[in-house]
């Protein structure tokens, strides 16, 4: 059978300490060169002649995990959409289908019957594991106990990076950050139970930066949220997307860290080419000499943080080859795990997926 799971059953399925604990045994894995990982693929169409702005883009990767027998699969069909407003422009995922919704999923596949173990949808998940490898990284590249962060945007991904990293850090203090205060204020009101440190609303990003431990960057922004000479030496940074950092940050940093060696791939109409295609693609040579893998300093083969002062930064799609590697959405198996355990989802037929014929 093949369960399919809402986000609302994998809500009560999985938690953050978890989701830390398997991404990275996945990662360790990569890092040994037992498992693989491919990185994102997009595929962009055009909805408009004329509208650059407003586009389609279906999105997969996926991860061999040989030592459970399952290959992950994550797929996403999107409307996006860059939004102008404030002075600020957001690369935006638009609520396109029925009823004002969107599509994600995460595809669980037996390496040995081949039939989809389950399908699940992916919002949550996706969440979560970004702060999950956020923390990961910090807690592998950041100086040892680190007491303050400075959480940079206040969105969609952005809880989750207090949630991580409190889960796994003596974070005493997060000073919290974004262009439009009311949204610093509801994500403080969301988290603040949920977590020992204390979450602080502010409104000087410089100070905020300059204060820290460590930078959190999780914003949808396609600029530069905040100037990479505001770092002080000793400091980890870690970003969800490229577009948000400056080309200081990268030049201060002495170490980069990716999740993977390979570039993003991107494919669209020769007629047709979005402008994040190039905005994502602004690794330079000159800093190939920093790259590290996360999976690789994960098991010592590499090495991350190689003094107090150094400034480390781990990277988000598109920072140098990273992008997300299917090996982050490990969390899918702990709640199909659970699920069957608890007797939650929907069971269908695996013989709907499998067939008679020769393909």
């Amino acid at each position: 059978m093949t369960l399919i799971l809402t986000n609302a059953d994998i809500e009560r399925l999985v938690t953050m300490p978890e989701c830390i604990d398997i991404i990275e045994d996945g990662f360790r894995e990569l890092g040994r060169g037992e498992a693989s990982g491919r990185p994102r693929s997009l595929n962009y169409s055009p909805l408009r002649p004329g509208e650059p702005d407003d586009y389609y883009a279906l999105t997969t990767c996926d991860a061999a995990l040989p030592s459970r027998g399952i290959h992950i699969l994550r797929i996403t069909s999107d409307r996006m959409a860059i939004r102008r407003a404030d002075g600020r422009e957001r690369r935006t995922k638009l609520a396109a289908g029925p009823g004002g919704t969107y599509c994600g999923l995460i595809m669980l596949f037996s390496t040995e019957t081949l039939e989809p173990l389950a399908i699940l949808q992916d919002a949550l998940l996706n969440r979560w594991m970004v702060g999950a490898t956020s923390a990961i990284a910090a807690r592998a590249l950041a100086n040892p106990s680190p007491r303050r962060m400075a959480l940079i945007g206040a969105g969609w991904l952005a809880p989750t990076q207090a949630l991580g990293h409190c889960a796994i850090l003596p974070l005493q203090r997060i000073d919290v950050y974004s262009p439009t205060r009311a949204h610093s204020e509801r994500l403080v009101a969301e988290i603040q139970p949920q977590v020992g440190a204390e979450l602080v609303v502010v409104d000087d990003p410089r100070a905020a930066i300059e204060a820290a431990d460590i930078v959190a960057v999780a914003t949808n922004s396609t600029k530069p949220v905040f100037d990479g000479d505001w770092l002080r030496a000793g400091q980890h940074v870690g970003s969800v997307q490229v577009m948000e950092l400056d080309d200081r940050t990268h030049e201060r940093a002495s170490v980069i860290v990716a999740r993977a060696a390979e570039a993003i791939s991107y494919w669209h109409p020769e007629t047709f080419r979005p402008a994040e295609v190039d905005q994502f693609r602004r690794w330079q040579p000159a800093w190939d000499a920093k790259l590290r893998l996360l999976g690789k300093v994960l098991v010592g083969a590499q090495q991350g943080r190689a003094s107090a002062d150094d400034i480390t930064l781990f990277g988000g799609s598109g920072t140098g080859p990273s992008a997300g590697v299917g090996i982050q959405w490990a969390p899918a198996i702990v709640a199909l795990e659970r699920a069957r355990e608890r007797g939650i989802g929907v069971e269908v037929p695996s013989e709907l997926f499998v067939e008679e014929f020769h393909p």
